[in-house]
């Protein structure tokens, strides 16, 4: 590849992600309502984009809302707004359960919305917090961070302080946890439990834009995840720009698999470690053998000094990954607390071991999943929902290592769908299905 040709690529890239933004502003200086809908892909500078459109408005004077999901976020993103824009007049909407403390300076907080102060600002808070006021001003724009994890229940009563409205989050990974039944809303094209941007692209004429590509992900993984996705996204990382080199030690005995697991991490970014199934009796949800080969990918690779490499980034050299690097995920409690008693006593405080609800939202430079498929011998729906799985193989910058159970493939083989969704609703049984099938073929190709 030409020395040249990436950063054109990447320049491209930015060119688009700037055009977008224009469109955006140029939509809520000219609607006097619209909605705005941006599908993203993960780590493709959501969060850069939303902060690109807040700067740009204040310029006009606007009073801008900005919607996140958890209370972390809404501190993570006033943090980041404060730095890149130490003028914007931010203000931490918080309630009952937040830090009274501003997340950073440059930010007050303030927890009634008659409070806000007179003309333009920038404030932060949760959709939660938005969603169950009473009373507040009018808003000039309105934009949703992570809008595919909100409701149209918790979305609805926004409308009431504000007639422009920007969606953008990630249409790939979970969707909103609702603990309600929704029964009857199963035949509903207004259903108020399903994911905002979703109904209302199915219910209204809304052009939906897409972010162009993943700044977070190589360019092998982004192809790994793109049977989630319904658009196709690129990565700002051209093949071969991202590695984890490993130092050539000597071996141990019942290491072989995942040595050869993180060797191979110097030409590809995505690697898989199949543990046999049990020759009697069933795979336990605790599963013991997986959760003690996720720990010892995790203290091999510390072992053998892996080195991230990214010749894609402003500083390639190489760097050292420290215990902070590594990342392991399982979709159960029972395996992330199987996994943490499985690393030595020294790491279990300082490798962060999750769910992927958890994980959302986070990154690191290398890291371990226990594939969802593994520990189950007849697959659910539940089972099929790949938001969980997209999450979790979404996270690295550098790596990926899959341990499963072997018996997948031939599970995902032997499973008829049964297309017992009701009237009129997509097929989540059959579309999972075909996820994880293109996903494990994608995994071991080659």
């Amino acid at each position: 590849m030409a020395q040249g040709k990436p950063n054109e690529h990447r320049a491209q890239l930015q060119v688009c992600m700037s055009d977008l933004t224009n469109d955006l502003i140029a939509s809520m200086m000219k609607a006097p309502s619209s909605v705005q809908i941006v599908a993203s892909p993960p780590g493709a500078g959501k969060t850069k984009t939303i902060i690109d459109v807040c700067t740009q408005l204040r310029l006009h004077h606007k009073k801008i809302a900005v919607v996140c999901q958890t209370n972390h976020q809404a501190d993570d993103f006033c943090r980041r707004l404060v730095k890149a824009c130490p003028f914007a007049n931010a203000i931490r909407f918080a309630g009952g359960n937040a830090p009274t403390e501003p997340p950073c300076e440059g930010c007050r907080v303030i927890m009634k919305s008659r409070e806000f102060p007179e003309g333009t600002k920038i404030v932060v808070g949760t959709a939660a917090k938005w969603s169950m006021i009473d009373t507040c001003e009018e808003m000039d724009c309105m934009i949703v961070d992570e809008a595919w994890q909100m409701t149209l229940a918790t979305f609805l009563p926004m409308l009431r302080f504000c007639n422009r409205f920007i969606l953008i989050g990630d249409p790939g990974q979970i969707s909103p946890v609702v603990r309600n039944d929704t029964e009857r809303w199963e035949t509903s094209r207004n259903a108020p439990h399903l994911a905002a941007p979703g109904v209302l692209t199915q219910n209204m004429k809304i052009q939906q834009r897409k972010l162009p590509a993943t700044w977070r992900l190589p360019h092998d993984t982004a192809k790994l995840i793109q049977p989630f996705y319904d658009f196709q996204f690129d990565s700002a990382a051209q093949d071969g720009e991202r590695s984890l080199l490993v130092e050539k030690v000597g071996s141990r005995v019942g290491y072989g698999d995942i040595d050869a697991a993180l060797e191979s991490l110097s030409g590809r970014s995505v690697a898989s470690v199949l543990v046999p199934a049990p020759t009697r009796g069933v795979v336990a949800q605790r599963d013991l053998d997986v959760a003690q080969i996720c720990a010892n990918v995790v203290v091999r690779a510390l072992e053998r000094q892996a080195t991230a490499i990214a010749l894609d980034g402003q500083d390639p050299s190489p760097r050292r990954l420290l215990p902070k690097d590594i990342g392991v995920s399982s979709t159960h409690r029972v395996m992330v607390q199987a996994i943490i008693e499985s690393l030595p006593p020294e790491l279990r405080d300082v490798i962060h071991v999750d769910t992927p609800e958890r994980w959302q939202g986070l990154e690191c430079e290398l890291m371990v999943v226990a594939h969802p498929l593994s520990n189950v011998t007849k697959a659910s729906k539940f089972d099929l929902e790949t938001g969980r799985l997209c999450v979790m193989t979404s996270r690295h910058r550098s790596g990926l290592v899959v341990v499963s159970r072997d018996h997948v493939p031939e599970m995902l083989a032997n499973i008829l769908p049964t297309a017992n969704q009701a009237l009129g609703q997509d097929d989540v049984f059959g579309l999972g299905l075909f996820r994880h099938r293109a996903f494990w073929n994608q995994l071991h190709a080659g």
